[in-house]
């Protein structure tokens, strides 16, 4: 079966981003058959490299590893005349290059969208920061956690008489990537249109925002104040909605339509409760949600995760089982599906991976490459491709410049 053609396999991108946000951004690019160019710090590279490792022998760690698939790395110092140069010289072969320094890094170097423009009008230059290119927060150190704060997801996360909460996962850094990386994609097609490159700017607290659109609503909408309601529906509007105790974890079950909540009514062998007028509507249910909660609870404590997983799915009752990491990571449907896969690294040995969540045709991403030690596609890069001499590249290596 000859390999599919990949719908970016003819788009070339400058990699300058590190840790998390830029590199999912420029990892989702590389899936969809980019070819993505690191470009590290010869003193120590992508920050995130040295991050999870088991011990400090480790080359990288895990989660370097998982953001950077398909891609290729060489070094290269910014902040010397030599190594601007050598950049400018990446940037005339390129279509985009990516970066997600502190606003007004790029231009403290001298490397602004507007100089690279100059140098191919083609370029589309792609910025991610925490607050954006302007505005009075624009200078402000963002990381996902701070995003968090600043968005309001913390004062809504967490129980109604606990300090708020930041969210286990890291959203800031993902949902700030997922649309760096739309917008880089409606760049290239503008590109095709007028045959001239682009700016493209994201700000992480912007791409969080709309997540907030329930409790937005609840708010201004209804007039609703106290939003930290745990594991409950936005504002406790939304009733039955919670996390319940099995014999063996957790479930979350969300049955706050009449239809289905009296369908769990007489699964849960009560079948009156359904047709009690303190009940019946959502407002009701919404005004005794802490009797509700306490009822479904005594009744999912008696059953294992599975049995209720079993009885609620035959009667279309939404629900899901509250996994463990381990659980996530072994779950078969995500590997039938090649959502994860199982990868052999060079450094790291055998790994499952995340993959891209993009399919085309059906066909699940692949990974083409594990990720690059640091350098390692120097020689190729600057010398096959650009052309530096055998003699210039020792020069440069020498001197630290790459």
């Amino acid at each position: 079966m000859n390999r599919p053609i990949l719908p970016l396999e003819d788009i070339r991108v400058l990699d300058l981003t590190h840790f998390v946000n830029g590199p999912y951004a420029t990892m989702l690019l590389g899936y969809m058959g980019a070819e993505i160019t690191k470009v590290e710090s010869p003193k120590w590279g992508d920050g995130m490299r040295p991050g999870y490792r088991r011990t400090a022998e480790q080359p990288i760690g895990l989660a370097f590893a998982l953001m950077n698939s398909n891609k290729r790395s060489i070094t290269l110092n910014l902040k010397s005349d030599e190594g601007r140069d050598i950049f400018k010289r990446l940037v005339r072969k390129a279509d985009v290059v990516v970066e997600n320094y502190e606003a007004g890094t790029m231009e403290r170097m001298g490397l602004s969208y507007e100089v690279l423009h100059g140098v191919n009008p083609e370029i589309i230059y792609a910025n991610s920061t925490g607050y954006g290119q302007t505005g009075p927060n624009r200078n402000l150190p963002a990381f996902d956690p701070i995003v968090q704060a600043m968005t309001g997801v913390m004062a809504v996360t967490g129980r109604p008489e606990d300090p708020p909460l930041k969210a286990g996962a890291i959203m800031a850094d993902v949902l700030g990537a997922t649309h760096l990386c739309a917008g880089i994609l409606g760049a290239i097609r503008q590109r095709d249109r007028t045959g001239e490159g682009l700016m493209v700017e994201i700000s992480m607290q912007e791409a969080v925002l709309p997540s907030m659109v329930s409790h937005i609503s609840a708010y201004y909408g209804m007039g609703l104040r106290q939003l930290r309601e745990g594991n409950r529906g936005s504002g406790g509007v939304i009733t039955p909605a919670n996390a319940y105790p099995a014999s063996d974890g957790w479930v979350v079950i969300l049955a706050a339509d009449n239809p289905r909540w009296r369908k769990l009514c007489v699964i849960m062998g009560w079948p009156e409760l359904g047709e009690d007028s303190r009940y019946a509507k959502l407002s009701g249910r919404s005004s005794h949600r802490d009797e509700i909660d306490a009822l479904i609870g005594e009744w999912t404590s008696t059953k294992s995760r599975s049995e209720l997983m079993a009885v609620l799915n035959a009667n279309d009752i939404i629900c899901g089982i509250v996994k463990e990491l381990p659980e996530v990571m072994t779950d078969p449907h995500l590997l039938q599906r090649g959502a994860l896969q199982q990868l052999d690294h060079p450094q790291l040995g055998p790994i499952t991976i995340f993959t891209s969540p993009l399919r085309f045709n059906g066909e699940p991403s692949r990974p083409r490459s594990p990720s690059p030690l640091l350098g390692a596609d120097n020689e190729r890069v600057y010398c096959n491709e650009l052309g530096i001499s055998t003699e210039e590249f020792a020069s440069l290596r020498d001197r630290k410049i790459i």
